[in-house]
């Protein structure tokens, strides 16, 4: 039986790995076409989207989509938007989550469920206000203005996940703190935050994912062309040469590398914030 029950465990085994090999090939293709193709001229790419570049291989279509991306500028806007909003969130966001579980009563109850309600609000059905709050306060055209929008539409989910991260630490800790003479400022930032960062981590993650790749907001602050983010480039671009997708592939790839690089260099900090706040959150 024993025998019979290993077997069984061997096949399910096998059997898994089969489908997650299947699912990690579907995940793939897309890449594989893009990347190969990105390599190679128009005329190559209509004749045969999976085929080697072979002795059409060219690094034309990157020249021309980082021209026509301006990619330096738009790289370097949505670096810094990514970056300063990230901490925007990570900062403010920790210290109110902390406040709310730490001191619960009927205000930061009603706090948090607004808070929490806002979440099942579409930013779609926020675009004229928002609109018009972004004029009146002078964020229109402006990194700042743009990172200070992000802040305000990431206290929902960054303050949701952080509450329930803090609620896992031991009040027992803090109270030692406080003894020693911490006050709630100092407590937080030298006991508590340590202790999630794992959450933190997947905080900026999700955030780090939404701030690369949004276009819809960013496009309705930002309309000036020095101000550009790599979404709003490759938006643009696809409008020039809807056809063109030899460079478009190159754009693509283009807009996908730094990403994939901050994953490849942050992976065991992802894989952990991850678990962490699946656990914790």
């Amino acid at each position: 039986m024993t025998l019979s029950l290993k077997r069984r465990n061997q096949t399910n085994t096998a059997l898994w790995t089969l489908f997650l090999a299947a699912c990690l090939c579907l995940t793939l293709v897309p890449f594989y076409i893009i990347i190969v193709n990105s390599f190679k001229p128009y005329a190559e790419i209509s004749r045969d989207i999976f085929a080697w570049p072979g002795s059409s291989f060219t690094t034309y279509n990157y020249h021309e989509a980082w021209r026509r991306l301006n990619f330096g500028s738009s790289l370097k806007n949505t670096a810094i938007i990514s970056v300063f909003s990230n901490f925007g969130g990570v900062v403010f966001c920790g210290m109110t989550g902390y406040w709310i579980t730490r001191h619960p009563n009927r205000f930061t109850r009603l706090c948090f469920f607004v808070i929490i309600a806002f979440m099942a609000i579409p930013f779609q059905a926020l675009m004229i206000p928002f609109s018009r709050l972004t004029t009146k306060l002078h964020l229109s055209n402006s990194l700042l203005g743009m990172v200070v929008c992000f802040w305000a539409m990431t206290v929902s989910l960054s303050t949701f996940i952080i509450t329930g991260a803090v609620k896992a630490v031991p009040e027992e800790i803090e109270c030692a703190a406080k003894i020693d003479g911490c006050n709630a400022f100092r407590t937080y930032w030298l006991i508590v935050f340590p202790q999630i960062k794992g959450s933190i981590f997947t905080v900026a993650t999700i955030n780090t994912l939404w701030f690369w790749n949004d276009y819809l907001m960013t496009q309705m602050v930002l309309s000036k062309n020095s101000l550009r983010t790599i979404q709003i480039s490759m938006q643009s671009l696809f409008n020039e040469a809807f056809f063109a997708w030899d460079v478009a592939l190159a754009a693509l790839t283009l807009s996908i590398l730094p990403l994939f690089i901050f994953f490849v260099i942050a992976q065991k900090q992802v894989l952990a914030g991850a678990s962490a706040g699946a656990v914790k959150g």
